[in-house]
């Protein structure tokens, strides 16, 4: 299956392109689908001596040089489209079918059985190198090619494909003080411990109970004993109605947690994802309650197999709690050749500031409060917006497929607004008026 170059490639108009298309869904090439358009040399021995070494990855072509075992040499050029491969060879792939370099080249390079192409696909950008160099971080090696955006970008949308871990979001509109105690004696705190990071060691927040020791003019907690579990409780101590009350929430909330801990990979993913709304329930249930502590604290964990053992002084911080619940909003903003979109969360109006946040809170770095989210859609929205350094980068042309995709569903349920380039203003997003004064006039500039 024959196909001429594209436009803006560095190779001559007439070069003869053969197309391999992908299984859907997805852009990879496994080494059975190179069966169905090579025949199969037969035994181990025939792969054998072929080495393969990435050159370049300029003008939305690939470079791969291909050397075969009589020491000839061969390049090959991938070109990968949102629904196929197309590959050239130096060669001219005689009679218009994949050639010997082609196939023993692309087979080599899928060394897992299979090759994964996505991260080379960029319309809009990858065929022009100065874009590319703009909104792309390029790292070559003999091994492997690795493309990603760089970080001011955040996640840039692709054209017929949306925004990297777009997938697994859902958007959908909403639905409608403790026991006194003399300085330098025994006393219950309670410890919102958390941590974030990677799948392996994240867990969702959990509320703990701590044994401390007060200091001398009871005004905090100096020193820290244990933690109280249901399989390990503090004991000798007189607990209030309100702390029996979140003792009960914390060995519920341990209970959930351990359990997804005890899972791994896509397991522990859709375990967390499940057990979310319930852990949020329970939060919701706590905080009233825990404003009427004397001693709160939030406590990072690192793993969560730590509160299993003594804590750590050193881990813990002062953590006072704030009843309002924060707004998620957006904010789309122009930039001559892209827009971008970046989420803000308020309170009262005001701008949380943060730089990192675990599941199901903010810590506000301004007024020192901690606020617990709305929803735990608002939180996975959120988590993925900072998972992309806080910002979405779509190409202008990209522009009405982004609207039409994704925010047209976003501006429904959550208040998107837009930086006026003409008036500098910030008013209500508008499809219209973004398309009237920025779509509609390709010589407008920021």
């Amino acid at each position: 299956m024959a196909k001429k170059i594209k436009l803006g490639t560095i190779l001559p108009a007439d070069t003869f392109f053969y197309t391999i298309p992908f299984d859907p869904p997805g852009q990879r090439v496994t080494r059975e689908m190179l069966a169905q358009h090579f025949p199969e040399p037969k035994g181990r021995r025939a792969h054998m001596g072929i080495h393969t070494e990435y050159k370049a990855f300029k003008s939305g072509l690939i470079s791969v040089e291909v050397k075969a075992p009589d020491d000839s040499k061969n390049m090959l050029f991938l070109h990968v489209g949102i629904t196929e491969l197309d590959v050239a060879c130096t060669c001219g792939m005689p009679e218009g079918k994949l050639c010997y370099h082609g196939y023993m080249g692309l087979y080599s390079i899928a060394w897992q059985h299979y090759l994964e192409l996505d991260r080379f696909y960029w319309p809009g950008i990858s065929a022009d190198d100065s874009l590319r160099n703009k909104f792309l971080i390029t790292d070559i090696h003999k091994d492997w090619i690795s493309v990603k955006p760089k970080p001011l970008y955040g996640n840039i949308f692709k054209s017929a494909i949306g925004f990297k871990g777009d997938q697994h979001l859902s958007i959908k509109e909403a639905a409608s003080i403790a026991n006194v105690v003399s300085g330098g004696k025994e006393a219950i705190a309670y410890c919102l411990a958390y941590n974030v990071g990677n799948q392996s060691n994240s867990h969702l927040p959990v509320l703990m109970s701590c044994l401390g020791i007060t200091s001398k003019r009871d005004k905090e907690v100096v020193s820290f004993k244990q933690f109280g579990r249901r399989d390990k409780p503090i004991t000798n101590i007189a607990y209030t109605p309100n702390q029996q009350q979140l003792n009960d929430i914390s060995f519920q909330q341990y209970e959930i947690v351990k359990r997804i801990n005890s899972s791994s990979g896509e397991g522990k993913k859709h375990e967390m994802v499940e057990a979310k709304q319930a852990m949020l329930t329970l939060w919701e249930q706590v905080i009233p309650l825990l404003l009427k502590e004397k001693y709160n604290y939030r406590y990072y964990t690192y793993w969560l197999k730590y509160l299993k053992y003594k804590p750590r002084k050193t881990d813990m911080r002062d953590c006072k709690y704030s009843l309002e619940r924060p707004v998620l909003s957006f904010l789309l903003k122009f930039h001559q050749d892209h827009f971008s979109l970046t989420a803000i969360v308020l309170v009262n109006g005001n701008a949380l500031k943060f730089d990192y946040k675990p599941h199901l809170f903010v810590f506000d770095d301004i007024t020192g409060l901690c606020y617990l989210m709305a929803t735990v859609q608002d939180d996975n929205l959120l988590m993925w917006m900072l998972s992309n350094n806080r910002r979405l980068t779509v190409m202008k042309e990209h522009f009405i497929e982004f609207h039409d995709t994704f925010l047209a569903k976003l501006n429904t349920c959550y208040m998107v607004s837009f930086t006026d380039p003409i008036s500098k203003k910030t008013v209500p997003y508008s499809f219209e008026l973004v398309t009237d004064q920025i779509i509609k006039q390709d010589d407008y500039g920021n």
